[in-house]
């Protein structure tokens, strides 16, 4: 059911964010969910009813995050390279993560289904319309 539900919501691709890979995870996909703070991020989990994979849209990405970089699929930020805090964070919880595409935040609208592709040193988030 849930597979099914996902293909449904690939026909409807929205837009193509380019970014950084930041680490050696290579794919996952969700529903966005959009935080500005990680105490915002705390909220909007500790309320999901289902248990289906989220994807975190953030600003920027540090160790203030750790947490809530562990309980989703993947991230993608506004801001972040390969060598920023970001990328360290999650590599060590080993979540695929698109770094610095500038207009994630502005772009992304709750709900919206995303597939993260990460490749070498790149990586794309496809975000499909929740419409």
């Amino acid at each position: 059911m849930m597979r099914r539900m996902e293909l449904r919501r690939k026909k409807n691709l929205k837009l193509i964010l380019n970014g950084w890979s930041a680490n050696q995870t290579t794919h996952a996909e969700g529903c966005a969910f959009i935080a500005l703070t990680p105490d915002a991020a705390r909220d909007q989990i500790s309320a999901f009813q289902d248990k289906s994979p989220h994807i975190l849209v953030c600003p920027n990405l540090d160790w203030s995050w750790s947490d809530i970089a562990n309980a989703v699929a993947g991230i993608v930020t506004d801001h972040g390279t390969r060598v920023s805090r970001g990328s360290e964070v999650s590599g060590i919880v080993q979540v695929p993560a698109v770094l610095g595409t500038k207009v994630a935040t502005q772009q992304i609208i709750e709900g919206d289904f995303i597939e993260i592709v990460c490749e070498g040193t790149e990586a794309l988030a496809k975000i499909y319309s929740s419409r």
